[in-house]
């Protein structure tokens, strides 16, 4: 018998991801599947805002793939398996990598490789810098497989098409968006920020009873992206509107529209932008805002909030500062969830 998560179908890829984030699975299984269930092989139990379950299960054994490291042992030295990253982002077919300048020269090899182990991938890109401009894009060089930029991912039961050139988009926070999704009360009029392809947007409207869910995203590539995908999952309770937070807010403040919770997903500036989410915000009013905080120092995410509830006259009451993912060794993503009294 093997400790299984239980999870929900609809719910599978979102599960999945946090096991391989955080490291979770137990190697040497098969998945299990019953009815409306699929059982993942777990090391051990554990905590987690997910909708989950622990049963044990008598699961098929299968012998246990290679590594990217064991698979390329005999073709690199001792010295350019140092600088080999095993860990990849991926996001729907696409596989996204890091490549160390060292192993240049046999980024092909790397490439081809992680193709011909995931017959699930299609496309193997390399990241080019970091996530550069307003916008927060990245550009990537396509190492092998198909070169495109485009795929469809399947998160919190809901399809979407994501270009992950033209759009941010972080297959990470799944978990995250399912979090906030759970939060969520029937009638409540829901406000997404810098919402990009409208993931925050498509997962809210279709797994919660919100009224109407409004996004607004600055890039154009983007908000098309987000019409689409409110098409793929055959939405109506959804509004995006494409331009400047900074612009549009005030224009509905103007016209008395409120929130009933506001979601700002831009964790290098987002609390520069609290003084236009307090101007829908009203009494009971729940923000999440998110913010990069070193480990140890979550509390200064909670300062911002309070900074901004000061500035603009406004009395707020912390509920909770959650960790919702690793930004980079010992910074991670933090999201602050207050109420506005």
């Amino acid at each position: 018998m093997v400790l299984c998560v239980k999870a929900a179908l609809k719910d599978a890829e979102t599960v999945k991801a946090y096991l391989l984030e955080q490291g979770l699975f137990l190697d040497g299984y098969k998945y299990g599947k019953e009815d409306k269930y699929i059982y993942f092989p777990v090391a051990q139990s554990f905590e987690s805002d997910l909708t989950i379950a622990f049963e044990d299960r008598d699961l098929e054994a299968v012998p246990k793939k290679e590594g990217l490291k064991e698979l390329l042992a005999d073709k690199l030295s001792a010295e350019e398996l140092e600088h080999l990253k095993t860990s990849m982002d991926q996001v729907g077919s696409i596989a996204i990598i890091e490549v160390d300048e060292e192993l240049k020269d046999k980024e092909q090899l790397i490439a081809s490789t992680i193709l011909e182990r995931n017959k699930a991938i299609t496309t193997v890109l390399k990241k080019q810098g970091g996530h550069e401009g307003e916008l927060r894009l990245q550009t990537y060089d396509c190492l092998a497989g198909e070169d495109t930029r485009e795929t469809i991912v399947v998160e919190n039961g809901v399809r979407m098409k994501i270009n992950v050139e033209t759009v941010y988009y972080s297959v990470r926070s799944a978990t995250e968006r399912k979090r906030i999704a759970s939060m969520i009360k029937d009638g409540e009029e829901v406000l997404v920020m810098f919402s990009g392809a409208a993931p925050y947007c498509c997962v809210i409207a279709k797994n919660t009873g919100a009224r109407e869910v409004v996004g607004i995203e600055l890039n154009e590539a983007g908000h098309e992206l987000g019409m689409e995908n409110l098409h793929l999952n055959k939405l109506k309770n959804v509004v995006l509107i494409q331009g400047d937070v900074k612009d549009v807010l005030p224009k509905l403040a103007q016209k008395d529209i409120g929130f009933d919770r506001i979601i700002m997903p831009l964790p290098h500036t987002g609390h520069d932008f609290l003084d236009e989410a307090f101007s829908v915000a009203k009494k009971g009013t729940t923000i999440h805002l998110y913010d990069f905080e070193a480990e140890g120092e979550f509390e200064k995410a909670a300062d911002k909030a309070k900074a901004g509830a000061k500035r603009n006259k406004q009395e707020i009451k912390i509920l909770d500062i959650v960790a919702s993912g690793q930004h980079s060794p010992r910074t991670f993503r933090v999201c602050v969830d207050f109420v506005v009294e």
